[in-house]
């Protein structure tokens, strides 16, 4: 979606970001200028943000909205082979963490792999936050059509490393 960029990142308690649409290089306060709704986070007083406990986030930014949300990374399987559904927010088919890591849930049956992530201020549709691992690599979807076929069987799991970019299928 134009104007819309997302995310996924370890991040440490109280180490803050920082992010802007103009060129703060003079004066680090006006970083986060212009957005008006900031969600999940704090601002620490010197123009960065930042989060309470370390974690994988969703760092999702929508400036025609005016807004930024970082918040704890929300994962899920999707697709009508494995969960019945399209784009559906079920907590069935959510990744956990594992320390630095994703892990999904083990596919109950034979199908192809589809993977999303969540925003509580997202306002586009799942597929823009689509993405797929391919030999080993997290691949987004972007603005394009559907991803390749990923097969996947009953009792695998797909682990995500969004700090390396990578992803496994066991």
């Amino acid at each position: 979606v134009v104007g819309s960029f997302w995310a996924i990142r370890n991040l440490k308690a109280s180490s803050g970001i920082k992010f802007s649409s103009i060129n703060i290089a003079d004066d680090w306060s006006k970083a986060f200028a212009g957005l008006t709704e900031n969600t999940g986070f704090e601002f620490d007083g010197d123009g960065n943000a930042i989060v309470d406990e370390d974690g994988i986030y969703m760092i999702y930014i929508d400036l025609k909205n005016s807004k930024l949300a970082i918040e704890p990374a929300k994962v899920y399987l999707t697709g009508a082979a494995l969960t019945g559904d399209w784009g559906k927010e079920d907590e069935n088919y959510l990744f956990s963490v594992d320390g630095t890591l994703l892990v999904s849930p083990a596919f109950a049956s034979d199908g192809d792999l589809r993977i999303f992530a969540g925003s509580s201020i997202a306002t586009s549709d799942w597929w823009t936050r689509e993405f797929n691992v391919f030999d080993g690599k997290i691949e987004y979807r972007g603005t394009g059509g559907d991803q390749a076929a990923v097969p996947v069987t009953a009792g695998q799991k797909v682990t995500l490393n969004f700090q390396a970019g990578t992803g496994s299928i066991q």
